[in-house]
């Protein structure tokens, strides 16, 4: 039976791999930090580590005979950059590098995330060889934990997925938007323009990270590369999403429909979110604990848009979405009103 390790193993995406690599009749083992909650994975036959990023000794341990690395933890939020570059960054070098400490390294697939390369908008849709522009402190952080990873190729078989925005069961992040449809029939968004997004749902991101594992190409070595080129430093990256573009207004449609209601689409001017994003960052300093909508995030809602084509995993390894949006979307409703999360 082959073995992985899943970092981030309690949060959203890692719950949902869990349950999607024992279904492919893999023996999962989960890194996870002292303070997270594992209480809702109980039915599943993890073997739990206990520990941080930081360490690299309980990292070691972590990858220890293991086929594969889906490395998901991360840093969504932060006050200070270096809170990013010491998770995201370094933390992501450290386990990259107890994978290259094993006498067979697994293969390591990193989930990094689009914000690593940029907005690009349904005209011009980002592909994996496009140069990265990232325009958040998040995304540099992605683009640079991508580097830190990159650096390993000579030793470990490593591969990036860059997801766009993620939703399912268990999305905290999603949750709100089906919270406004539902308490006040009501989907704000950015700006008057549209605003075009791609998404994946989680259960499709996890069946493209499980075909990238077994089959994916790898990122290649630096001095296998010719003259470095981009076709050669992102040979072992991979966009994945619906294919389907969305304006941001339309998710708030489907959300509603989904829960069998209706919602007003309200657009508002990009400096309200400015605004916002300034009073929930002086909140966060006061706090101590960063808010989602902070200052960082309003780069990236004030983008022209976030869109990608994930031509190149359907063409190499036949990925494809197993649902259309209207049923992942209705799906998704389900469970949150059946875990009383709505």
């Amino acid at each position: 039976m082959p073995c992985c390790l899943i970092t981030g193993a309690s949060g959203f995406v890692g719950t949902n791999l869990i349950a999607h690599m024992e279904a492919a009749g893999w023996a999962v083992r989960g890194l996870a930090r002292p303070t997270s909650k594992t209480a809702h994975l109980a039915s599943h036959e993890v073997e739990w580590i206990i520990g941080s990023l930081a360490d690299r000794a309980i990292l070691k341990r972590a990858v220890a005979g293991m086929d594969a690395v889906f490395h998901l933890a991360g840093r969504l939020q932060a006050l200070r950059h270096d809170n990013f570059q010491q998770d995201n960054v370094l933390g992501t070098c450290h386990v990259a590098e107890a994978c290259a400490d094993q006498a067979r390294p697994p293969v390591l697939v990193f989930v990094s995330s689009l914000a690593a390369g940029g907005p690009a908008t349904e005209r011009a849709p980002r592909v994996e060889t496009d140069r990265d522009q990232p325009v958040s402190n998040y995304g540099r952080s992605k683009q640079t934990a991508e580097q830190a990873a990159a650096s390993c190729a000579s030793e470990v078989p490593i591969s990036i997925v860059r997801p766009p925005i993620i939703f399912g069961p268990a999305d905290h992040e999603g949750l709100k938007i089906f919270q406004s449809v539902k308490r006040f029939h009501l989907h704000v968004v950015p700006g008057f323009d549209g605003f075009p997004v791609s998404i994946v749902h989680v259960r499709d991101l996890c069946e493209a990270m499980l075909r990238v594992a077994i089959d994916g190409r790898r990122i290649q070595p630096a001095p296998e590369r010719d003259n470095d080129s981009l076709d050669d430093v992102t040979a072992g990256t991979y966009h994945v999403t619906t294919k389907r573009v969305l304006d941001y207004s339309e998710m708030g449609r489907l959300a509603a429909r989904a829960l069998g209601t209706s919602a007003l689409v309200l657009p508002l001017p990009k400096f309200a979110f400015w605004t916002l994003g300034a009073a929930s960052e002086a909140t966060g300093h006061l706090t101590g604990r960063p808010h989602y909508l902070n200052l960082d995030k309003m780069r990236e809602i004030t983008a022209p848009g976030w869109v990608c084509s994930d031509e190149k995993i359907r063409c190499e390894l036949g990925y494809q979405p197993a649902a259309l949006l209207e049923q992942r979307f209705a799906e998704t409703a389900s469970w949150y009103l059946e875990h009383q999360w709505l």
